[in-house]
């Protein structure tokens, strides 16, 4: 098809597509807040006549994703990402690219699909010389909603990892650190404690369970078999409460638009009278912490692994890379 043709096709479309039509087919309503919005970091924004026009412009834009549409001031924002949305706000003119079942969408303007990546091998087959960053990933299993992820080892197999803001560390004392052998309730130990740090953790996309082995990016003192979440110690039974006990955990998500699901229940994994104690677990979800008492024993979570879901917490579109596929 010539370029005249083309411009037929566009011009009949545009004059003989119903407002109504033309949202209902390929985007969906989504009520939002206005802080939840950046209208600053739209790929395009100008005036038009009303939501049909402003929807037709954002399926002639490849990178277009989602659109606002503002009723007073008849300004049209479009945008390469998918920003949350809030059944309690007010902005209803906000819309999302309708992409079903498939996560594909047909175009019929410009002849092409739009799709947003669920995975960091979606990113593999819609964008030239992915590198290793971070990017906004739309996962299934949190229900299509945009979530910063670390895609790792583009080159030969893809694998996703969450960046930790803060410090993630766990610490396991076992009778490597006991000073003298079998005596319990030391206030000295013998050093170094085993600890690991961990900078970004692996998630599994499927399911956004941690897979709490992996070790890429951590910082570790000792020999540490401790999984991420898990602490150990070996300095008295559970009982006495007067021992010290030096088995730790922190975790600390703030700063990743994440928390651990707050079903997963923490406790003994394992070991002797063992028990979790001073457990702490923020109001928002963002921080976990808790030490372990035993002889010896583990603690960690008991319910299942651990999962991660979306929490309340704001993160700037500008913290990761948007890319739309195309097909």
């Amino acid at each position: 098809m010539n370029l005249i043709a083309k411009l037929l096709v566009l011009f009949f479309i545009s004059t003989t597509i119903s407002p109504g039509n033309t949202n209902e087919i390929y985007f969906t309503k989504t009520k939002t807040r206005l802080d939840l919005v950046e209208p600053s970091l739209g790929i395009w924004s100008g005036p038009r006549f009303g939501t049909s026009q402003c929807s037709f412009t954002c399926l002639q834009e490849p990178q277009c994703v989602s659109l606002l549409f503002n009723e007073t001031t008849k300004l049209c924002y479009l945008f390469n990402v998918i920003f949350d949305g809030d059944e309690s706000g007010d902005v209803e003119s906000y819309w999302v690219i309708n992409n079903g079942n498939t996560r594909f969408v047909r175009c019929t303007a410009i002849s092409t699909f739009h799709y947003i990546p669920a995975s960091c091998i979606d990113l593999l087959s819609c964008a030239v010389n992915t590198s290793d960053g971070e990017y906004w990933i739309y996962p299934i299993a949190a229900n299509g909603r945009r979530t910063k992820i670390f895609c790792h080892d583009m080159a030969t197999g893809p694998s996703h990892f969450i960046t930790l803001k803060n410090m993630n560390s766990f610490i396991e004392h076992d009778d490597s650190n006991w000073e003298i052998i079998w005596q319990p309730c030391r206030s000295n130990l013998k050093p170094p404690l085993k600890e690991v740090e961990f900078a970004k953790i692996k998630i599994r996309i499927e399911d956004m369970v941690v897979n709490g082995t992996d070790y890429t990016f951590t910082s570790v003192t000792g020999s540490p078999t401790i999984k991420y979440g898990e602490t150990a110690d070996c300095n008295g039974e559970k009982f006495w409460d007067h021992c010290p006990h030096f088995g730790h955990a922190m975790i600390d998500t703030k700063g990743t638009g994440l928390i651990v699901d707050p079903t997963v229940v923490f406790g003994k994994v394992w070991g002797y009278e063992t028990r979790a104690t001073d457990f702490l677990r923020s109001a928002d979800g963002s921080e976990i912490s808790f030490s372990c008492a035993g002889w010896c024993g583990g603690c960690g979570p008991v319910s299942g692994p651990i999962k991660l879901v979306h929490s309340v917490e704001f993160i700037s579109a500008t913290d990761a890379q948007p890319i739309v596929c195309h097909k």
